[in-house]
């Protein structure tokens, strides 16, 4: 669906990153702990999924900062308006959730996001903003001093044992620890980096209660805190990677505890559990075959993108009409191995049992199993839902001045015709009916396994469901 890359939103390839920048610059890459999106995300028509009045406060994370929109529109660019700052801490008065993304007011005339709606790139990261007075002394050799919150480039340093006054916590939402401005100065530590805690509290009572900062990217779930958040239920994802996922024996990053189980872009599976990781969440997976394993939302590190999504999978008994001549797909994903072999057809008519929307794009499932992808920015490829009903095996006679031709669906298209003719008078029972753009269609059988569709026009049946005016052929 969307590409994904290993460089960072900036451009910079993140391996070749000297050390001391890289930890500060794959920290701030993404930290969308816990956050449920809605259905759709780039399409700008899609409805608001929600809306929130109050007050937050958002941390710039993209290190090219973030253009001002006029309006909660990707498209919508404000060139009057200097791009917000990486670094920069924002005060929001307004939320709409749009599919992944959520729009954020700033004033009364700028929209910014934190998901791009366009490739799924996490922008910016909801933080609490505390202002006060805590003292703090340096527990490493040397700790880096940034002059914003995660900036890749140091602006000094402190040495083992200095003590320090910080007026300002940035620490982002779901998370544990936090960005430190130093009083004073305008300088900015972390309290932890690169697996090690840098600072140790001197006014604290109690020992540190501070925990893990967010910027540690190796989460080690059987070490988390008590307080690390889990829920058990049942919830439907789907892969959103080009490149699918690889199933993990445990919730990690680490490969070593990759299976040979995978998940490929486009297919939906049920979540059993979900737990909170330092930059993602982490997902215990069955999916319909009863492969199990662990996968995780977020890919870390620079240029952080969406792998997985919550989606909303609705069971249906709709029927829609194609409008264009489309591939059906074992999953929802329009990549060519998704594709299973056949098409659907203009004019036919298709039952779906399963719908859902993402990314701008709806995905339904018909009753055979295969999936229809439909991108709405590609025109409509299906119409309805219509009106079709079944008709008990009623008895019928074809009361046509001619024989009649019976057709694969309700049209008159080409395609649809076929080989099967009924005679006048010949007796039928009919299936089904559907009411097609001012014209009522009927879908015949007899025994012997002869079916197919044909104009409700040209039966006699017990009731008046043909009464529509016959059409001279």
């Amino acid at each position: 669906m969307l590409p994904c890359s290993r460089r960072g939103s900036d451009g910079h390839d993140a391996c070749l990153l000297p050390e001391s920048q890289r930890d500060v610059y794959q920290a701030l890459s993404g930290l969308d702990h816990l956050y449920r999106p809605g259905l759709s995300g780039k399409d700008e028509s899609c409805p608001i999924d929600e809306q929130e009045l109050g007050q937050w406060h958002y941390l710039v994370t993209d290190p090219k900062g973030i253009q001002p929109r006029q309006e909660p529109m990707y498209s919508s660019k404000d060139p009057a308006k200097p791009k917000r700052p990486m670094g920069a801490v924002l005060e929001i008065s307004l939320r709409r959730r749009s599919g992944w993304t959520r729009w954020l007011q700033v004033g009364e005339e700028e929209w910014l996001f934190d998901i791009s709606p366009k490739d799924r790139k996490v922008r910016m990261v909801e933080v609490e903003l505390q202002k006060g007075s805590w003292d703090f002394e340096v527990s490493v050799a040397e700790l880096k001093l940034y002059p914003i919150p995660g900036a890749k480039n140091s602006s000094g340093t402190m040495k083992l044992g200095e003590t320090f006054t910080a007026d300002e916590k940035v620490r982002p939402r779901r998370s544990r620890g936090a960005f430190l401005h130093v009083a004073g100065t305008e300088h900015w530590v972390c309290d932890f980096l690169a697996g090690q805690q840098q600072l140790r509290r001197l006014d604290a009572k109690e020992p540190d209660e501070e925990g893990l900062s967010p910027l540690v990217i190796h989460t080690v779930v059987d070490e988390r805190p008590e307080e690390e958040e889990v829920e058990v239920g049942e919830w439907k994802y789907i892969v959103l990677d080009p490149k699918g996922v690889t199933l993990r024996s445990h919730p990690t990053y680490d490969k070593a505890a990759k299976l040979k189980d995978r998940l490929e872009e486009g297919e939906i599976v049920e979540i059993l559990e979900r737990r909170a990781g330092a930059e993602t969440v982490f997902l215990r997976v069955k999916t319909t075959e009863g492969t199990r394993g662990w996968a995780f939302t977020t890919q870390p590190g620079p240029g952080s993108f969406l792998r997985l999504l919550e989606v909303e999978v609705k069971s249906c008994n709709l029927y829609f009409q194609v409008l264009k001549r489309s591939h059906l797909r074992r999953r929802c994903s329009f990549a060519e191995a998704a594709k299973v072999g056949r098409t659907v057809e203009k004019g036919q008519l298709l039952h779906v049992i399963r719908r859902l929307e993402v990314g701008g794009t709806t995905c339904l499932q018909i009753d055979s199993g295969e999936w229809l992808v439909c991108p709405k920015d590609q025109g409509a490829f299906v119409d309805g839902p219509l009106e079709v009903r079944k008709m008990h095996n009623e008895e019928a006679e074809v009361r046509a001045a001619d024989a009649v031709a019976l057709r694969k669906g309700p049209t008159e298209l080409p395609w649809a015709l076929t080989k099967k003719v009924l005679l006048p008078g010949s007796k039928v029972l009919a299936i089904r009916r559907a009411h097609l753009h001012g014209e009522m269609w009927m879908e015949v059988m007899q025994l012997g396994g002869l079916s197919g569709w044909m104009l409700a026009s040209d039966l006699q049946l017990d009731f008046s469901i043909s009464s529509l005016p016959r059409r001279n052929r």
